[in-house]
């Protein structure tokens, strides 16, 4: 029993020796490159052997008290790391389906960050180290602590994530360092609609800087609770081997830390050093090929055996990362363009130089979206056309394209004529709700066009003519079913068309309105039909719009006869108003008015004139306006004159009778507003008071001059309750003419009032023949009245 204790532990130090053993080589594997690089550099630069540079290394290790590997790293530094882009841009922020942001041309160069710079020579001899390390790599969590370990410690940083490219523009999480686990069960892959760092860095194609929480928050408010990597600085840069883009590396110092020129470079060229350690790694054996289906034969043997044509199109981008082209990589067998050239002849060209057209046209740009914001594009049947060597190529081609990787895959179908025509018959169904339909007398079966199936609202059959006669009576109204099969007896009895409306209930229970139309295939046997055949067309739509019309149509008559029956009420009212007594007649006074309805019923308004003579022999002589028209403003027009025939008898002058008729509009709560000329004329003293509210001023003629009379104040009636007027006295001659007038005599659409009055001068003045009449029908005929839009009232008078 002892012995077989004893023999079992023997067992377990070999195992752990021979452990420890393959621990050793490995963890010398990782920087026996870099020994081996210096050992190489003494042996040339000092003339001796590969031994004896060994040996010298080795001195230096004992004498300065460092590791081997660090004198060799030294011995390095003076040679310097793979140039990375340096001229990538830092971006601080890009929305995901957003254009490329401004973005900060790198870390500021006098800005250090915390602790002691590094010199150049220390980072180019911790690249090489780095470099060993990684080289030694068997997975990729291992590649994501040896990245750490070797180059990312040293600067302070915590934690750090891998991610690679997927077809759809997802990154998937492949490897981290640091990152606690529920983290790294949150975030396994990363949609590619989700604006965070390392998709913004992997869509761009740049460095991208996080620094604090609350910036985070701020420029992220859509990352809800913890980010994948922790620390409060965090860098997100994109992972590249050559021009092509396979993933994104984000990076979290737990504290503050701002990137220097050089520390900006270093980590340039670590994001590459690690994007082609990481390929090793995913696919190992086969380290020229990607991780993903772009580079697999047989994702590449899938798209060639697809009828269509696939293009493969990698994005090509400015410094700022916009996208301002695309470049084919990859067109599969089927791939022939409008000029006839084949995928072997476009591959790594520029799809702005091969389709001009194309960037002309606007698909192009659609194409640029698709690679920069992510969002698939479906572009409809279009006429392309492409110029290559002189000759025009057209055709009509449907165009799909989806994000892929870092560009963008399309495909497209050309369509022949027979295939064009189908297109244009489904959609001019589809347009008009037009369906087909054909009865086959010896099949006992409807063959219907998808449309039919939609007017029926029955679901979609996988191959048109499964519909049965039954199953079609069935959708038929109830009431309508008997005509339905006198129809179809009509056609077979010889009737060669036919055409009728009835309704439908779908399956959801809304009823419609068809026209069906049908004819029939007639045999070869008179009487005999082989077939009925037709179509059916939803109409509901058409005898919405008939009724809505018709109502339309009654309601506008009704609306005819009310407005006819006010417009007699209104002109009744007019006649009643001016055929009211005016007194005796006025000694040594010439007096002619008149009165024009506007043309157009609807614009009756509330014109007036009034014309009185007084107990003390004096005549009030009035022209008004009151707003509006029809009914209302006629019963306004009769208000206004009747409480002014009263006030006038009191003795008051005319801007006492404007200010109390002012007040009574006002305290009957301002329905309306009115504007007035009122005036007093004294027969014995030859002189016209008068005073107005907001009306126009009376024209006066003197020796044949015309002028207009300067307005005293006066406001609109009804707009103020403590308005005041003021009156004014005009002395007249013998033979003067005075003419008292409303708007509708001057004013017309689309011109000015100045014009109006400045005819309305020269016509009173080329008049010279005596008699007031006269005078007042030249010049309504000069003036064109009536007016088609408002009332017409003028009043003249002259002393002899």
């Amino acid at each position: 029993m002892s012995e077989s204790h004893s023999e079992s532990a023997r067992l377990r130090a070999t195992i752990d020796r021979l452990r420890s053993e393959v621990e050793g080589q490995r963890r010398a594997m990782r920087t026996r490159a870099v020994i081996e690089q210096a050992k190489g550099i003494l042996t040339e630069r000092i003339g001796c052997t590969p031994d004896e540079a060994f040996s010298h290394l080795v001195q230096l290790s004992q004498d300065s008290n460092r590791k081997l590997v660090d004198i060799a790293a030294d011995l390095l530094g003076t040679v310097a790391p793979p140039e990375a882009d340096d001229h990538l841009p830092v971006v601080e922020r890009r929305p995901f389906f957003a254009p490329p942001a401004p973005v900060v041309r790198g870390p500021d160069p006098a800005q250090s960050r915390a602790g002691a710079p590094a010199v150049g020579g220390e980072y180019a001899a911790r690249y090489h180290v780095t470099a060993s390390a990684l080289g030694s790599a068997e997975t990729p969590d291992e590649l994501a602590a040896l990245l750490v370990e070797a180059a990312l410690a040293p600067l302070g940083v915590g934690a750090v994530a891998l991610t690679v490219l997927e077809p759809d523009g997802a990154l998937r999480l492949v490897a981290s360092h640091g990152v606690p686990a529920h983290q790294l069960s949150q975030w396994q892959r990363i949609p590619p609609h989700m604006s965070l760092p390392l998709t913004d860095a992997a869509r761009a194609g740049a460095t991208v800087w996080v620094r604090g929480r609350s910036d985070l928050a701020t420029r992220y408010p859509d990352l809800k609770g913890e980010d994948l990597v922790p620390g409060d600085t965090v860098c997100a840069l994109p992972l590249r081997t050559g021009e092509q883009l396979i993933g994104a590396m984000k990076l979290g110092w737990p504290g503050d830390f701002h990137a220097d020129g050089p520390t900006a470079h270093h980590l340039s060229a670590l994001a590459r050093l690690c994007a082609a350690q990481l390929l090793r790694v995913l696919t190992p054996g086969a380290e020229e090929e990607a991780p993903v289906p772009a580079g697999e034969p047989w994702f590449r043997a899938v798209l060639d055996a697809l009828l269509d044509p696939v293009l493969i199109l990698h994005a090509v981008r400015e410094p700022e990362g916009k996208v301002t082209d695309l470049r084919v990589g990859h067109a599969n067998a089927a791939t022939v363009d409008l000029a006839g050239r084949t995928g072997q002849d476009i591959v790594g060209r520029l799809l702005s130089e091969l389709y001009p057209g194309m960037v002309s046209s606007g698909t192009f740009q659609h194409l640029l979206d698709v690679a920069a914001g992510g969002v698939p594009y479906r572009g409809e049947a279009e006429q392309y056309v492409e110029v290559v060597g002189g000759a025009v190529h057209g055709s009509t081609m449907t165009l799909h394209a989806t994000p892929f990787l870092d560009g963008v895959l399309v495909s497209w179908r050309t369509h022949d004529e027979q295939e064009r025509r189908e297109q244009q018959l489904a959609q001019a169904q589809r347009l008009a709700g037009l369906g087909t339909w054909q009865w086959e007398v010896s099949a006992a079966r409807l063959d219907c066009s998808p449309e039919v199936f939609r007017l029926l609202g029955l679901p979609e059959r996988a191959e048109p003519g499964t519909l049965g006669p039954a199953e079609a009576e069935a959708a038929i109204a109830p009431a309508d079913r008997a005509a339905v099969r006198l129809l179809a007896e009509r056609l077979l009895a010889g009737h060669t068309s036919a055409t009728l409306e009835f309704r439908v209930v779908r399956a959801d229970g809304v009823s419609r309105a068809v026209r069906a139309i049908a004819e029939t295939v007639p045999g070869q046997l008179d009487g005999e039909a082989l077939a009925v055949r037709g179509v059916i067309q939803d109409i509901t739509a058409w005898r919405h719009t008939e009724k809505a019309l018709a109502d339309t149509r009654a309601r506008l008559a009704e609306q005819v006869r009310q407005t006819a029956v006010e417009h007699r009420a209104v002109r009744a009212l007019q006649h009643a108003l001016m055929d009211v007594p005016n007194g005796p007649p006025a000694p040594n006074l010439d007096m002619a008015a008149r009165y024009l309805p506007a043309e157009s019923d609807t614009q009756v308004g509330g014109d007036w004139y009034d014309a009185l003579t007084l107990p003390d022999g004096t005549v009030l002589i009035v022209v008004g306006d009151v707003s509006g028209h029809g009914l209302r403003a006629a019963a306004g027009m009769a208000q206004l004159r009747d409480a002014l025939r009263g006030l006038a008898f009191t003795g008051a002058e005319p801007d006492q009778l404007l200010q109390r008729l002012n007040q009574m509009l006002c305290h009957l709560g301002g329905e309306f507003i009115a504007t007035a000329v009122c005036g007093r004329l004294d027969t014995g003293r030859r002189t016209l008071t008068w005073a107005r509210a907001g009306h126009l001023p009376p024209l006066l003629v003197h020796d044949g001059v015309g002028r207009y009379l300067d307005p005293p104040l006066g406001p609109l009636l009804g707009a103020h309750p403590g308005a005041v007027y003021r009156s004014t006295v005009l002395a007249l001659a013998p033979g003067d003419l005075v003419l008292l007038f409303t708007d509708g005599l001057v004013e017309r659409r689309g011109e000015g009032l100045d014009r109006g009055l400045d005819r309305l001068l020269r016509a009173v003045e080329e008049y010279k023949v005596p008699g007031i009449p006269g005078c007042l029908d030249h010049v309504l005929r000069r003036l064109k009245a009536p007016n088609p839009y408002d009332d017409t009232c003028v009043i003249g008078i002259r002393l002899s």
